[in-house]
């Protein structure tokens, strides 16, 4: 694992302490859980965006099906 150095501010260096013994450790699991917590959020904006396009999608959609379906009917009672 590549090393890197930091300047952080003190507020911040006491809260990396208060985490456990390893700061880097501290570190690693804090920006771990952020870009967790970034990934999720992007995914989530992302079935956002695609639940609505499959809403205005899905409009047509039932309407051809519903239309498609009485054609169907129609057929069905023409043969008897």
């Amino acid at each position: 694992m590549p090393k890197i150095s930091l300047s952080i501010p003190a507020e911040v260096l006491e809260f990396v302490d208060k985490q456990g013994k390893n700061r880097s450790k501290a570190i690693v699991t804090i920006l771990d859980d952020y870009r967790r917590k970034r990934q999720e959020e992007e995914l989530s904006r992302a079935y956002e965006e695609y639940a609505d396009f499959c809403k205005e999608d899905d409009k047509s959609w039932w309407k051809q099906y519903e239309s498609a379906s009485l054609d169907d009917i129609g057929r069905s009672y023409k043969k008897k």
